[in-house]
């Protein structure tokens, strides 16, 4: 809390002094609520939701209309497409403030059920009842490399043929892993893994430092492969392909708002 425990304590001990009550048990294991603390505590959280609320009422009556959105996404979408996706909405909406979440797959849809994000980018989202997806995007894995390891007229490769270079492949914590490995094992074929990591960014960094090849999609190398440091070569085979979604929660009322989102965030990806 960034607060001195001497003065959090007298904090505490006026509050007390204010209500007339002891709100705070004070146990050698810690500090707990009282039943009054317990009341205080949700009366609190009402007090700060009317707050917020009349604070938005006084904005829409200046025509000052905030539109706050929660959108979660997978890592490998925040340094390229997040930003456009600001950039798109900001000037859809205009008054506009975005708490983008990070995080892999199965944390982004357990935030979403939760009701605490509006909407998710993620690949491979489960389907579930609770879940609207508002579009399944495939998109190629591919082989990562240096720049001139392949001839420049390449335009795709067999898994096969990456096996002869060593492999820096995404773990099990990255939704490609198993897909990729289960793959890489029925080539029936040699291959030296020398690194694995669950950070995409170790992985890019370990093929510039010329390490070996790695396996992403286009989404995890954009910026890299755009500013000529590394090249992206899809592999071929339908089972090589990720499927990236665009969710929010079943329960969500599709008005005009909404829907404008979702054209933003599908425009941009």
């Amino acid at each position: 809390m960034h607060i001195a425990a001497s003065a959090l304590s007298r904090q505490m001990s006026i509050l007390e002094e204010d209500f007339g009550t002891q709100l705070f048990l004070r146990l050698p294991r810690g500090i707990e609520l009282t039943e009054q603390g317990e009341a205080l505590y949700r009366q609190a959280r009402l007090w700060i939701a009317e707050e917020n609320r009349f604070r938005r009422s006084i904005k829409e009556e200046h025509g000052q209309h905030l539109v706050q959105l929660r959108i979660g996404a997978v890592e490998c979408l925040s340094s390229s497409v997040l930003p456009r996706l600001y950039k798109k909405l900001s000037s859809r909406f205009g008054n506009i403030r975005i708490d983008f979440k990070i995080g892999d797959t199965q944390t982004l849809t357990d935030l979403l059920l939760e009701n605490q994000l509006d909407f998710i980018i993620a690949f491979n989202v489960a389907r579930d009842e609770k879940i609207r997806f508002v579009a399944r995007e495939k998109s190629k894995i591919g082989l990562v490399h240096l720049p001139g390891l392949l001839d420049k007229d390449t335009q795709s490769i067999e898994l096969h043929d990456c096996l002869k270079w060593p492999l820096c492949i995404p773990d099990i914590d990255l939704s490609v892993h198993t897909r990729l490995y289960s793959e890489i094992l029925r080539q029936k074929s040699s291959f030296e893994i020398v690194a694995s990591s669950n950070s995409f960014d170790l992985l890019r960094k370990l093929v510039l430092e010329g390490v070996g090849v790695s396996f992403m999609t286009w989404y995890d190398i954009e910026r890299e492969v755009n500013d000529g440091l590394l090249a992206f070569t899809p592999l071929k085979g339908r089972r090589l392909e990720e499927e990236l979604c665009v969710c929010l929660p079943s329960t969500v009322k599709m008005d005009g708002r909404t829907s404008s989102v979702i054209d933003s965030i599908l425009e941009v990806v």
